[in-house]
């Protein structure tokens, strides 16, 4: 039962999951952590709040709040080799603090710690209006702690998360800002296509070239390329196959019946197929469907009374930054108080990103810290 959750892991991790190249980890050992803990009702979820070191006075406060998957507070990603290859909101804790910043981070409902996850229930209660409940919690959390000024409280959404932060801030137009990095611009299904389209195809092309075969899987997953470009592996395989560890092209999608998945005819089709099944109530998308999921943000801009600061990677996989355009005019429209940076070379996680195929959610950047830092400072 577990692999069939991984699987759906996989795949939900496609949203996830001049900044230059500088690794990410700026302010470590100036901050102060207190642990606390989190009520959501049937979960109770370990907290951390990060402090400037020996800093006195009340303090502005980033309320961080996950992209998808089952993230722990750090978002903690690990490689094919078992490593901590980013924990990008460990880095803005310590970033923030160095910058006389306060953050409150929490494990997301049902994740006790990195790989430490109760996955038949993140997978089968979890969705986007529950982690909205969690953020009221969280955000309760921050606007009774007395070394927070009151005035300066700031919510960040990554991702997925971007919609939570969003529908959050709406209904708490008392807090000082809105920060969204990568955040989900398009309709659901539009930006899994767009994943699709901008990412996965060109990388399964450039692989196995005009046919999808079974000896293919192997390649996909061991080829230069990040999470994002290789989930394309995940919309083609037999799914009760691999939830035996066994990695087969799904026979369904196959309709000449040749053992292979020819590219133009039956894996374009063909993912398009998956994806009406994924959105169903059955379906490893369901929690994005219409009338589950929250809007995007795009759709909440006419609800946001706060100044808003997107941070956007121009070579982010998982919300790419093609589409943005589509933010900026829904910001125009509304006459509202937007600032947005894009940053070349970096990816979704705003950290080094070659390309969006490349984009491999590695440390953030230091440059779109101290972006988000001074524009707390001045808000």
């Amino acid at each position: 039962m577990r692999k069939s959750f991984l699987l759906s892991a996989l795949l939900l991790s496609s949203l996830a999951h001049a900044g230059g190249a500088e690794g990410g980890q700026a302010g470590q050992g100036q901050a102060e952590r207190v642990t606390t803990t989190l009520n959501f009702g049937d979960f109770q979820s370990k907290a951390e709040w990060t402090y400037p070191q020996g800093k006195s006075g009340k303090l502005p406060a980033v309320l961080l709040i996950h992209g998808s998957t089952p993230a722990d507070m750090n978002f903690t990603m690990l490689g094919q080799d078992g490593k901590v290859k980013s924990a990008i909101f460990k880095d803005l804790a310590d970033a923030f603090a160095a910058q006389g910043i306060a953050t409150l981070r929490y494990n997301k409902h049902y994740v006790s710690g990195p790989g430490q996850v109760d996955y038949q229930s993140f997978y089968t209660k979890a969705d986007l209006n529950l982690f909205l409940k969690d953020a009221e919690v969280a955000l309760r959390g921050v606007e009774q702690n007395p070394r927070v000024d009151p005035k300066k409280i700031f919510v960040y959404g990554w991702s997925e998360g971007s919609t939570v932060a969003a529908a959050l801030v709406a209904r708490h137009p008392e807090v000082a800002g809105l920060i969204v990095q990568g955040p989900v611009v398009l309709p659901w299904r539009q930006l899994f296509e767009a994943q699709f389209n901008n990412v996965q195809l060109p990388y399964l092309r450039s692989v196995v070239g005009g046919a999808l075969t079974n000896a293919d899987f192997a390649k996909l997953l061991a080829g230069k390329a990040g999470l994002v470009a290789k989930n394309a592996a995940s919309y083609f395989t037999d799914r009760v196959q691999a939830q035996q560890g066994k990695f087969v092209i799904n026979p369904l999608l196959d309709t000449n019946k040749d053992g292979k998945l020819e590219v133009d005819s039956e894996v374009v089709p063909g993912f398009q197929a998956v994806l009406d099944y994924a959105f169903t109530p059955q379906g490893f998308f369901s929690i994005y469907a219409p009338g589950r999921a929250l809007p995007t943000v795009t759709e909440q801009v006419p609800n946001l009374k706060v100044p808003v600061l997107v941070l956007q990677g121009a070579n982010d996989a998982n919300t790419p930054a093609k589409y943005l355009g589509t933010l900026e005019q829904a910001f125009k429209a509304a006459g509202r108080d937007a600032t947005i940076k894009v940053y070349p070379g970096l990816g979704h996680s705003l950290g080094p990103a070659a390309s969006p195929i490349d984009d491999d959610f590695r440390p953030i950047a230091a440059g779109p810290m101290r972006d988000a830092a001074n524009w707390i400072k001045t808000h």
